[in-house]
């Protein structure tokens, strides 16, 4: 499904028709894309909610996209378990028990429980985080955006990273040894150019020596 028909069914489950003129009121969700990602917010919530309130508020909202033929899997926020991963037909397994049921996340492959777990854990990750469908044999997937490639979420060629660097460089991580996350990118890239005696950024802390 395109971007527009992702942002249908969230209209639809919302009870929402598809005029988009007026202003929104401020219990309107943003819907972001990134890739096969989806990301739904409550800005007038000052917190992530959580699916207990996403059901009282919008009770259709969450199976609707969880059914949906395009959709992976859904990564909520949980009064009662910290977080779950939802799927079709009523799937609803929380994090610490993933390892033992990973659920729709077992088409997405090694790593898929972790990369969820970290992402629940970020401060401010979107209320509804939103993955897409995924053919482990295909390697296809849905993008919510329409985009010749596609990153962000998980499934497909994009959850095969891969760093190329010259040999005169220190590998960037030892045999075996996972780099998950920008984090790690990054210090491997601040090594890489201490390595090569690059500049240090800021070049110059005076802003005025700068203008100059």
């Amino acid at each position: 499904p395109s971007g527009a028909e992702a942002r249908a069914a969230v209209r639809a489950a919302l009870g929402r028709g598809d005029s988009e003129s007026g202003p929104a009121p401020r219990s309107e969700p943003v819907v972001l894309a990134s890739g096969n990602l989806g990301l739904v917010s409550f800005p007038d919530v000052p917190h992530r909610m959580t699916k207990e309130e996403i059901d009282a508020r919008h009770p259709a909202l969450l199976p609707t996209l969880a059914n949906h033929p395009g959709i992976g899997f859904l990564l909520i926020r949980s009064a009662e378990h910290d977080g779950v991963v939802l799927g079709p037909c009523g799937t609803e397994i929380p994090l610490a028990e993933l390892d033992e049921r990973p659920g729709p996340l077992a088409r997405f492959g090694p790593g898929a429980i972790d990369a969820v777990r970290r992402a629940h854990a970020f401060p401010h990750t979107a209320d509804i985080m939103v993955n897409s469908w995924h053919d482990p044999a295909t390697g296809q997937i849905h993008a919510f955006e329409e985009q010749i490639g596609s990153h962000g979420g998980l499934g497909g060629a994009q959850s095969r990273p891969f760093l190329l660097s010259p040999l005169t460089l220190s590998v960037p991580a030892e045999h075996g040894e996972a780099l998950t996350g920008a984090e790690r990118v990054h210090g491997v890239l601040r090594r890489w150019l201490g390595e090569l005696n690059g500049p240090e950024v800021p070049l110059d802390a005076d802003p005025e020596r700068r203008a100059a």
